[in-house]
């Protein structure tokens, strides 16, 4: 990954172990050669299944609520994931300087929908959603995720991919909650979905990024804390 400019630290991106808010925000630095610091809270999880205890005070300690992520960057301290991702993309020195407006906005629409899926299926994680109530939410944005994709190729019609790839990467193979959602949900989204894995196979597969998701120390894309992918 790229250095940052020696008068600014690296920034420092706060977030549990496993996919959830935080993985865009950090393949947008491995995409942008962001020299970052990817600070995970491990385990996620204590004991009875339920947050880790503890995390809360590094958002409290700027003001903000108890959530994550957190990114800190010298004096500048961000939570709220779509702030995050966009000023990480903003200070990137490769692939997102060079964007359109348009293709930015495209972008932002794209994780918007990872955001959307997000917070419709987090509550998997805690039971507190089920089966039936997941296959509605998936029925919901895959269809429309599947349509605004090309038939080849990058979103935004690059040799390289950019955020709004990195966002369907995230869908199609981050587990927690992306893919366990589904696999609770019993709901197929290889084969009616063709156009989505193979955006996030080629984005998978592009150097940048699986140079970043094979170093990545608590694989935290596929991380799986409570084993439901091999249920």
């Amino acid at each position: 990954m790229g250095a940052q400019g020696s008068k600014m630290p690296c920034p420092t991106l706060n977030y549990f172990s496993i996919c959830g808010r935080g993985e865009l925000a950090r393949l947008i630095c491995a995409l942008g050669e962001v020299e970052f610091e990817d600070k995970t809270w491990a385990p996620a999880f204590d004991e009875s299944g339920g947050w880790r205890q503890g995390y809360q005070a590094i958002g409290n300690a700027f003001g903000f609520p108890g959530t994550m992520p957190v990114l800190e960057h010298g004096d500048l301290k961000l939570f709220q994931t779509a702030a995050i991702e966009s000023y990480l993309a903003s200070i990137a020195p490769k692939v997102f300087p060079g964007l359109t407006p348009a293709q930015k906005g495209k972008d932002m629409m794209f994780a918007q929908i990872k955001a959307d899926i997000n917070a419709s299926t987090e509550s998997l994680l805690f039971k507190k959603i089920d089966g039936p109530a997941l296959t509605e939410i998936l029925e919901k944005w895959y269809p429309i995720l599947e349509g605004l994709l090309p038939e080849a190729g990058f979103v935004n019609g690059l040799a390289t991919p950019t955020m709004a790839d990195l966002a369907v990467l995230v869908i199609a193979k981050g587990c927690m909650p992306f893919q366990a959602a589904p696999k609770l949900a019993s709901f197929d989204t290889v084969s009616k979905y063709p156009k989505i894995k193979r955006v996030a196979d080629e984005t998978a597969a592009f150097p940048a990024i699986a140079k970043f998701l094979a170093a990545s120390e608590h694989k935290t894309l596929t991380a799986d804390p409570f084993g439901i992918m091999g249920s």
